[in-house]
């Protein structure tokens, strides 16, 4: 049964002419306008209630500004339905009936009637532009305090971090929240840096708010924050099939994003909150590890903590602890695989490989511990102390009057951020001898389209000085053949991925020679890894590849085992 509503023509009169007024509008749902005062009528730029009805469309939707109501939406759900004070202060614009567009301050109050159906009885202000935005003076700062408007984003209108943990905490202690499953979805768009410096601050923001909500849609009723820059954190309760679902339905949704720029392909992270009395910030925590997991996969938009993630992370955080002991303690390893002349198959150079033998949990291959200490800035302490120990095997080999190749060393992008890598390359080798045209340098492609400018001229600089700069991985990313041309280097070493494609797709042949003629004719050496088969050497011998690497040849291992291998298979060096 609707509420009674109210006259204004017994109660008294509402001066005219003034630049506030007071309207009433039901709370969700359609958001029906149920009154509107003369003032709120003019300053909508109508004459009639009936004339501003049909302007709005007889709701508060059709009162806000198209661009600003999604934001706003936000901001007063969030000081009225997840705060206790149940009043609300927002900024908008408005247009009215003639097209002009003006601003305003609404000052909200959520109230309850007896019947169960719920109102706004809102307040709202025409407010010049400069003090519109200028979020420090006047009524806006004293409104702020007030209602708790400190709580919501600015951007976005969701929660902020401080106010996502009040509120979750708060469900999380209630009755209320028992006998639910409850789940965290951390968001994250892969390279928002790169949106923001390609289409402009103004499409990242807007991209912001879509994605918001989009989540907030798609998620209805769940707790759903902006915790900083592109990282959005939610707290829903459901089943984890519906849980995974939605969390498709928001990738999928911005992946078919309307405006091109705007289309972003999510990574999500998933944890489900099994045990009620784990910390509410581990759980948004594991929720983020499970996000990051999988920020250079291209295969997968969303992942699950579980158990096995767990174990990475443990892992992980034992690589970090661990480093300066394994280096300090001799743990770090150079294993050394050999590169074949292919017309000759003699021996033409080894390829330095770094393993971790730990005396506590074993062998640690790259795939345990690179990417660990890259993202946490400390690879360079691992390839420096590889460039020494290759130097150190050097003059043993020497020493030993033994036959002698070039060694090449793989070296990360971030070394050239974190030390002064080149110079650190050629005082080690000065102090221990070692010639200049016996230490290659391995530098992934995907390097040089980072800082690129800058680790171009200091290749440049190592190649005057008599150094053999390799582009390594070809072929395993989005690898652009203006790389080959941009760079100067002497080796082109495509990766393992197309003899694994060799044999079952005959385009990869075809490709493969035209890589190898292009090679050539810009007097570049190319060198193909991953080979496994007499075949594929023959194949690489037809085409022109002059030199190969991989478990045909031998696998990667300590000095004097991959030197005792060779002699054992009668293999020579060059």
């Amino acid at each position: 049964m609707d509420d009674q509503l109210f006259s204004t023509e017994h109660n008294g009169q509402i001066p005219k002419g003034l630049p506030g007024g007071f309207f009433i509008y039901e709370a969700g749902g359609s958001e029906r306008i149920v009154f509107a005062g003369p003032n709120v009528i003019e300053l909508y730029g109508c004459d009639s209630m009936e004339e501003f009805l049909e302007h709005t469309q007889s709701s508060f939707r059709g009162m806000v500004h198209p661009d600003d109501y999604d934001k706003i939406e936000n901001e007063i759900q969030a000081q009225t339905i997840y705060d206790n004070k149940r009043h609300d202060y927002v900024r908008y614009r408005i247009k009215t009936k003639q097209g002009e567009e003006r601003y305003v301050e609404d000052f909200g109050h959520l109230l309850h009637s007896v019947s169960g159906k719920s109102y706004y009885f809102v307040f709202i202000v025409d407010v010049d532009q400069n003090e519109f935005y200028n979020k420090n003076r006047n009524s806006a700062a004293e409104a702020q305090i007030l209602s708790g408007l400190q709580e919501t984003d600015p951007l976005t209108g969701l929660l902020n971090m401080s106010s996502f943990y009040q509120r979750v905490q708060g469900y999380l202690m209630s009755p209320a929240s028992w006998r639910e499953e409850i789940s965290f979805i951390h968001f994250d768009i892969p390279n928002f840096k790169l949106i923001n410096e390609r289409h402009g601050f103004s499409l990242g923001d807007e991209l912001l708010c879509d994605l918001g909500k989009t989540i907030k849609d798609i998620f209805q009723g769940a707790y759903v924050s902006r915790f900083s820059d592109d990282h959005f954190v939610v707290c829903t309760t459901g089943n984890r099939g519906s849980v995974v679902a939605k969390v498709e339905s928001v990738y999928k949704k911005m992946l078919l994003a309307d405006v091109v720029n705007k289309k972003v392909r999510l990574k999500a992270g998933i944890y489900y909150m099994d045990d009620r009395r784990s910390e509410l910030g581990l759980a948004c925590d594991h929720a983020r590890l499970a996000c990051n997991s999988i920020k250079g996969r291209h295969d997968v938009n969303f992942c699950v903590y579980d158990d096995m993630l767990r174990e990475t992370m443990r892992r992980q955080q034992y690589v970090i602890d661990h480093i300066d002991e394994a280096v300090e303690n001799g743990y770090i390893k150079v294993f050394y695989q050999p590169v074949i002349r292919v017309k000759t198959g003699k021996i033409c150079g080894y390829e330095a490989l770094v393993r971790w033998i730990d005396p506590k949990i074993g062998m640690l291959s790259p795939a345990d511990f690179i990417s660990t200490l890259e993202q946490y800035h400390l690879i360079h302490l691992v390839d420096t102390y590889i460039v020494k120990r290759v130097c150190e095997d050097y003059v043993a080999i020497t020493s030993a009057g033994q036959e002698i190749v070039p060694v090449s060393i793989n070296i990360s992008r971030l070394d050239f951020e974190l030390c002064d890598i080149f110079g650190i390359i050629e005082k080690t080798r000065e102090e221990y001898g070692m010639p200049r045209n016996m230490l290659d340098i391995e530098i992934t492609e995907s390097a040089l389209d980072q800082n690129g400018g800058f680790i171009k001229s200091e290749c440049d600089r190592m190649r005057e000085m008599g150094y053999s700069i390799w582009i390594d991985d070809f072929g395993s990313g989005y690898s652009s053949l203006n790389t080959v041309a941009e760079y100067n280097f002497d080796v082109l070493k495509l990766d393992m991925v197309f003899m694994r494609s060799f044999e079952r797709n005959t385009k990869t042949a075809r490709l493969m020679t035209y890589i190898m003629d292009g090679a050539r004719a810009m007097g570049v050496v190319p060198l193909c890894e991953g080979v496994e088969t007499k075949e594929q050497v023959e194949f690489l011998d037809k085409i022109g590849c002059e030199r190969a690497q991989g478990y045909y040849f031998g696998k990667p291992l300590p000095l004097e085992e991959a030197r005792a291998l060779a002699l054992e298979k009668g293999m020579e060096w060059e």
